[in-house]
């Protein structure tokens, strides 16, 4: 029988995936009860293409970027009474249901508020040989910079104790959003864990993904913000 976490609650965000996103949000409902499209001010036909699913839309009138669509779903899921936890899924094609339901099931039950998302070492060999030197950099040296222990920390899918997301508050709109939250983790003491996670690389989830010059960007608001 399947599992629809009555209680979690997935957050999509968006902007322009008119290609992928009905597929994408078809195969969460196979599993979840509870999802949640966060339109980032999308121009094309995103919001068409998932309107008539049984999902929620929250909607942005113009592109924000991904930390605040992230932020938006949290807050909205926070205001939810008997919401236990988020899972956080790229609307991009990138992401395995089957990991998300993995995580679904283990946070709610371990002692940890946040687990993220990991494609060290499982699925590593998955990576593009550039791509993995510059995610091991950047968790190395997120590591020096705040003490905060992880093999992959830049990936999209994550699983949020509400208590956890109670004590976040994300600034950054963009991409920089994952530095500002491991430092916030750090900072707060949050206690966290990592677990292996897919990614399925296509020419187009590339295309949509951060690039690797972001990289360097995303040292530099790590340095910035354990100033």
């Amino acid at each position: 029988m399947i599992m629809k976490f009555k209680d979690i609650y997935v957050v999509v965000p968006a902007f322009n995936e008119q290609k992928v996103i009905k597929d994408i949000i078809e195969n969460l409902l196979k599993n979840f009860l509870n999802v949640i499209v966060v339109n980032d001010g999308s121009s094309d036909k995103t919001l068409e293409m998932i309107k008539d699913l049984n999902i929620k839309i929250l909607t942005h009138e113009i592109n924000l970027g991904v930390g605040a669509a992230v932020q938006t779903g949290f807050d909205y899921v926070a205001s939810i009474p008997n919401a236990r936890a988020v899972i956080t899924f790229d609307a991009d094609g990138q992401h395995n249901v089957d990991d998300a339901v993995a995580m679904a099931k283990e946070i709610l039950i371990c002692e940890e508020g946040i687990i993220f998302g990991t494609r060290f070492p499982k699925h590593s060999k998955n990576i593009p040989k550039l791509k993995r030197i510059v995610l091991k950099l950047i968790a190395k040296i997120t590591e020096l910079v705040t003490g905060v222990n992880l093999s992959d920390a830049h990936n999209g899918l994550k699983a949020f104790k509400v208590n956890a997301i109670n004590e976040l508050e994300l600034q950054f709109s963009s991409y920089s959003y994952e530095s500002e939250l491991i430092t916030q983790v750090a900072k707060k003491k949050i206690d966290y864990k990592e677990m292996p996670t897919d990614i399925k690389y296509t020419s187009y989830s590339i295309k949509k993904g951060q690039k690797l010059l972001n990289g360097l960007l995303i040292i530099e608001d790590l340095l910035k913000l354990w100033k």
